[in-house]
């Protein structure tokens, strides 16, 4: 159990399957009477908490999460997936890094919400975050830098849809429906991801926080077009149930990542 424990796959199957559960919430959120306002992972989180047994489930929840935080930042570092060290590869896996602190971050919010802790994500946290990083030198740079980096992500998620290339990593014995539900899931993504960018270039340009949308707001900015707000709602699900397709079938190295740990340690 302990070795099964230390391979790369179950990192990355635990955290497929817990970012599945996060986005399908997400999706029923989004779509159900409880409006964009909720329609955030803190709002997922909170929706858990009430549910029997709500603080383990959080506690498993913020596992998962955090198991594939510690793939993306696994993959970023040793190149796992086989990205290369040219521009292409380098800017995939500075995603990959990037990708691993943002989960490390939900893992977090999920933890202290099982522990009881009120959690820190209401309120704007992306706003104040964004306030103090234009409290420092050529801090709107850094903010239009961010807003950059994010609309290439949406880019990124759309050109995936297009070519389907996100199937090449997908096992044999994969349902002929992942592709369409694949395609559908990364375009929300892309649009959410887009508006996420246009916000953070914004704020640079105009040195604002109040500019910076997160998840919740970048849906609550869709509200006002009924028919792309259900759609982008519908696309989150159905991300989340090519999560679960991924915590299946996907391949992975099947690394011991704890010996590969140590023989770096050692090469040192």
């Amino acid at each position: 159990m302990i070795d099964r424990m230390t391979k790369l796959q179950t990192f990355a199957r635990a955290g497929w399957f817990a970012r599945g559960v996060v986005y399908c919430l997400l999706g029923v959120l989004a779509l159900t009477g409880t409006g964009a306002s909720d329609a955030s992972p803190q709002g997922v989180f909170r929706s858990v908490q009430d549910m029997p047994g709500g603080p383990w489930l959080l506690g498993l929840l913020a596992l998962g999460l955090a198991l594939y935080g510690a793939y993306r930042l696994y993959s970023a570092a040793f190149d796992s997936e086989d990205k290369g060290d040219d521009t292409k590869g380098a800017a995939i896996r500075i995603g990959y890094a990037a990708s691993g602190l943002a989960h490390f971050f939900l893992a977090y919010a999920a933890a202290r919400l099982a522990l009881g802790k009120q959690s820190s994500g209401d309120g704007g946290t992306e706003q104040r975050a964004a306030d103090m990083v234009l409290d420092i030198p050529l801090g709107e740079a850094l903010i239009g830098a961010l807003g950059l980096a994010f609309l290439a992500a949406a880019a990124h998620q759309a050109i995936k849809a297009w070519t389907t290339e996100f199937m090449a990593d997908t096992g044999p014995g994969a349902p002929r429906w992942v592709v369409p539900i694949g395609r559908a899931g990364l375009v929300a993504r892309a649009v959410v991801f887009a508006v996420i960018g246009l916000s953070l270039v914004s704020a640079g340009w105009f040195g604002s926080a109040g500019e910076v949308k997160g998840l919740g707001d970048a849906l609550s900015s869709l509200a006002d077009h009924p028919e792309l707000y259900a759609l982008v709602g519908v696309g989150l699900f159905l991300f989340g149930v090519h999560s679960f397709v991924d915590a299946r079938w996907r391949r992975v190295r099947n690394d011991d990542v704890v010996n590969v740990l140590k023989s770096r340690a050692r090469a040192r």
